[in-house]
C-alpha cells in the first residue's frame, strides 16, 4: 500500500475515486504508519484485477473500522439499510436474514472501502449454488512461539496428503501469520461431507 501525505481532516473533506466520493479521505486510519483512509481506497482499486477472480461469485463477509484499525471493529454478513455502493443484493439465499453480498466490480471494491472494509473474507461456494461448496481451505494458524520452518513443513505436509487422496491444492497466505492449504472442489458433496473429510484430515494430521 502506498503511503501519501494528508493534512488531518476537517469533517467535510472528500475527493473522487473511480467517479464515487469518498468522504473524509484524510482521516487516518493506522496511527503508526500514518496511513489514511484515501491510501485504503486507492489500494482498493489497485488490486481490483487481481482480487476480482478471486472474489468471483462468492458471498463475501467483511470487516469494517469507522474509526480506524485500532478502533472498534465489526464483521457484516449482510446487506442492510447502510447500503455498499455497488455491492451486489442475493435476496432469499440465506432464510430470514437480510441479502448476502457480492463484491463483482472494481467500483464495489472501492465502494467497500468508503465504507471502512478492511477485510474481505469470502465463502467456499458460489450464489449459483451455495450447498455445494466449491473448495475446502484448511487454515493453518501457528502458536506464536513456532518457528516458520515449522508451519512451512506442516503446509507441505498437507499438501503431500491431499495429494495422495488424488485432489490438488494450493497455498496461500492467510493475511495473518498463517497459511491456507485450498483445495477446489466439483461441487459434488454438500457441506456435512466436507465438514467430515476435513476434520478426518485435521485429526490425521494432528496424530501424525
Amino acid at each position: 500500500m502506498t503511503r501519501e501525505h494528508h493534512p488531518r481532516n476537517s469533517t467535510r473533506d472528500e475527493t473522487e475515486v473511480a467517479g464515487q466520493r469518498i468522504s473524509h479521505p484524510s482521516r487516518v486510519i493506522d496511527e503508526p504508519s500514518g496511513l489514511c483512509k484515501i491510501d485504503l481506497v486507492r489500494y482498493f482499486e489497485a488490486i481490483a484485477p487481481w482480487m476480482l477472480p478471486h472474489l468471483g461469485k462468492r458471498p463475501v463477509s467483511i470487516v469494517r473500522a469507522p474509526n480506524g484499525v485500532a478502533g472498534e471493529q465489526f464483521f457484516q454478513r449482510h446487506a442492510n439499510a447502510l447500503q455498499i455502493p455497488f455491492v451486489v443484493q442475493h435476496e432469499g439465499l440465506d432464510a430470514g436474514h437480510a441479502p448476502l453480498m457480492t463484491l463483482e466490480s472494481a467500483a464495489a471494491l472501492v465502494g467497500a472501502a468508503q465504507m471502512n472494509t478492511v477485510e474481505v473474507h469470502t465463502w467456499n461456494a458460489q450464489t449459483t449454488n451455495l450447498e455445494k461448496p466449491d473448495r475446502v481451505v484448511f487454515d493453518l494458524d501457528p502458536d506464536p512461539a513456532l518457528d516458520w520452518r515449522r508451519m512451512i513443513e506442516a503446509a507441505r505436509l498437507t499438501h503431500d496428503l491431499l495429494d495422495e487422496l488424488g485432489l490438488r491444492s494450493w497455498c496461500k497466505t492467510s493475511g495473518g501469520r498463517g497459511l491456507h492449504v485450498v483445495v477446489p472442489l466439483a461441487r459434488h458433496a454438500g457441506w456435512d461431507e466436507v465438514h467430515d473429510f476435513a476434520r478426518a484430515v485435521a485429526e490425521h494430521m494432528a496424530a501424525t
